[in-house]
């Protein structure tokens, strides 16, 4: 295939879309959401007035499209909404996207960055204007020598997340652990971290009190179980927090504890991409620990509740799993054989056919039909 060369012969005004976008944020987003981020920097590029109504009506979109992708960029790194108490958003603060090089100079500069200054909001409520300056909360956040947090600090950061300002995420761009972290963060998630991205492992390491061994082994798990929303890596964070896993050989035991009894569960159930519920577990511990099935017993039942119901039910398989440890069941022998005592007392004998009726039920005559034949014939 030949080569393309692309010439610009425009002589009228552009809207200027930043390489880091098109590089490492488009090709993963959905399509309408590209259309409304690049609406948003004509806006800016224009200097125009815009409602979320109106980005509506110009994309052909509803509102809640609008919203849903508006909060998708925010999520991403490359917004700042900002909403009134009635919960109407009034601001929209274009960010600017972190560049490929991960560097202390870049990310600090990236975050402090300002673009060109955009229009003012009126006074309807469905308005939002285009601002170009990120504004940081106003907090003072003492960076300190990094200690093991006490479990009252950490069950305040679970419940309320910092938000670093650039000064604060400067100091710890400093860290040689830090650049390091975020350099094989990248790694896993494959793409360029965005400052959300880079929030959200500052809370994991400097709130939840993780360290850097604990983060990567947490992202790199989250990530084979194909899960790389940072969000989502935060959520099990807490939940290991919560399960007072703090350490990385806690942390092993507990996936390979998960790998031996709730993986096989949930394959036998048909069941991917996520981890079992609390009730779910709760079936799981009460299967293995109380009734002290193994493995292959649990899977049976959850095959039979599939083969019975044809959908995954922890109910209906505990239900299963009741009778047979009332049973005595400990082996997948002990079933086969409750197996056969049942087919044997639910078995019904065939009905025999019954031959005295009322159409045999009296006596046959006999006939000589030579003699009849010949009684014709001299007829």
């Amino acid at each position: 295939m030949s080569i393309l060369k692309i010439t610009n012969q425009m002589n009228f005004s552009v809207t200027s879309i930043p390489n880091t976008f098109v590089d490492n944020y488009m090709s993963q987003a959905n399509g309408e959401f590209v259309k409304v981020y690049l609406y948003l920097l004509r806006l800016v590029s224009g200097n125009q007035d815009v409602s979320v109504c109106g980005i509506a009506d110009f994309l052909n979109h509803t509102e809640k499209d609008v919203i849903r992708a508006l909060r998708y960029w925010e999520q991403q790194g490359l917004l700042n909404l900002t909403f009134s108490d009635k919960k109407q958003l009034i601001n929209i603060s274009l960010l600017s996207p972190i560049s490929d090089s991960l560097s202390h100079e870049n990310i600090a500069a990236t975050i402090e960055k300002d673009i060109r200054p955009a229009s003012r909001v009126t006074n309807e409520p469905a308005e939002a204007v285009l601002s170009s300056h990120f504004k940081p909360e106003k907090t003072e956040y003492a960076e300190s020598q990094k200690t093991s947090p006490s479990e009252e600090s950490i069950s305040a950061a679970i419940h309320k997340k910092h938000t670093y300002s650039p000064s604060e995420l400067e100091k710890f761009l400093c860290k040689d652990d830090i650049m390091e972290l975020l350099f094989v963060a990248e790694k896993y998630v494959g793409k360029t971290l965005s400052p959300t991205d880079i929030n959200s492992i500052l809370y994991i390491y400097d709130e939840l009190g993780f360290s850097g061994e604990l983060i990567e082994y947490l992202i790199e798990y989250c990530v084979n179980n194909s899960h790389k929303s940072f969000r989502y890596i935060e959520k099990v964070a807490i939940s290991w927090v919560e399960s007072g896993i703090m350490t990385l050989d806690q942390a092993k035991a507990n996936t390979d504890n998960y790998i031996k009894t709730c993986y096989p569960v949930l394959k036998a159930f048909g069941i991917s991409g996520r981890n079992p519920g609390k009730s779910e577990k709760d079936f799981i511990v009460k299967w293995t620990t109380s009734y002290g099935f193994s493995m292959d017993i649990i899977v049976d039942a959850c095959n039979r509740t599939i083969q019975n119901i044809h959908q995954p039910s922890f109910e209906y398989a505990d239900k299963i799993l009741s009778n047979w440890n009332k049973s005595g069941i400990r082996s997948l022998s002990d079933i086969q054989k409750l197996d056969t005592e049942h087919k044997k007392n639910t078995a019904t004998p065939k009905p025999q056919p019954n031959t005295a009726n009322s159409f045999n039920d009296f006596s046959q005559r006999t006939y000589d039909f030579n003699a009849l034949e010949q009684k014709i014939l001299a007829k």
